[in-house]
């Protein structure tokens, strides 16, 4: 066997160990601070209900916190299972246009926090019901308005739509910043490609996962991603084949979404969003901190 070869199977072998390692233990972590900030906040309730109502944005905190680290540890269980072959979508009936209104509508309120317009715009009269696994159909867009909005200045705009075309649904998320380098252009859909200066100057603008899990489940789905990148700014695109797409009206057959039984406020995918809000947060009370210096 060549040695090169060799090298890069130990490294790929030494890389899903780390990833498997790293996201058991922030799981178990989690597990043990969310159990104790239950405790307390139910303790300092009972005791002292004023406190606690004061202390309530420590809490807040807490809780944020918390699911910026499970955003984290689940996307290094996507990122495992892809390498692995076997990252495999749960396939239900889903409503893109309720679903991604819904997610875009809290989007909106923290690109606000950023200084960032986010802009909505859906094409569908109707509800359009398509095959795909929600959680991965949320992760997409997530990871992709995300980017957007980390690479735009302050008053600029990123805009997201869903437009029905003649044989797809086609999402697309549209921003003002400078676009991609060149060099990030050759790796893109890569693992760990951040926007990284090559010579080690500039400042990361992530891990480098987003874009190569969005294309990772778009994939897994029959979805195709495309991405074009100038200095006037990045264009991603989703094509979501219509062939299986069926439109229903009235009470006819409901869509699975995670929300239901437990409301919009407790599900699932509030849940993913509040993390990335929280990563935005993060980034902006980062750069605010270098801005002052």
């Amino acid at each position: 066997m060549n040695k090169s070869l060799e090298q890069q199977l130990y490294e790929e072998k030494q890389r899903g160990a780390l990833c498997s390692g790293l996201s058991h233990e922030i799981y178990q972590a989690l597990s043990a601070i969310r159990a104790s900030s239950g405790l307390l906040r139910q303790a300092m309730d009972k005791e002292s209900p004023q406190v606690c109502g004061q202390l309530g944005w420590v809490f807040e905190n807490i809780d944020q916190s918390t699911l910026r680290l499970s955003r984290v540890a689940e996307n290094l269980q996507d990122l495992l299972q892809a390498e692995r072959g076997t990252l495999v979508p749960r396939m239900e009936s889903l409503d893109l246009k309720s679903q991604y209104g819904e997610a875009m509508a809290l989007l909106a309120n923290g690109a606000k926090l950023y200084g960032v317009s986010l802009e909505w715009e859906c094409g569908l009269e109707k509800p359009l019901f398509l095959p795909a696994d929600s959680d991965w159909a949320d992760k997409i867009l997530l990871h992709l308005v995300t980017n957007a909005v980390l690479c735009s200045e302050r008053g600029q705009v990123v805009k997201v739509s869903l437009q029905p075309g003649e044989t797809s649904l086609v999402l697309t998320v549209e921003d003002q910043g400078p676009g991609l380098p060149d060099w990030v252009k050759e790796h893109l859909f890569e693992a760990f490609v951040g926007q990284y200066d090559p010579m080690g100057e500039g400042v990361a603008a992530g891990a480098g996962l987003g874009l190569y899990l969005a294309h990772m489940y778009a994939e897994a789905m029959g979805w195709t991603l495309e991405l074009n990148s100038s200095q006037q700014g990045t264009k991603a695109c989703v094509l979501i084949p219509l062939a299986q797409a069926e439109t229903l009206t009235g009470a006819a057959a409901e869509p699975v979404l995670r929300s239901d039984g437990r409301g919009w406020q407790e599900s699932v995918q509030r849940s993913r969003v509040l993390a990335e809000l929280g990563v935005w947060q993060a980034r902006k009370i980062t750069d605010e901190e270098q801005e002052s210096r």
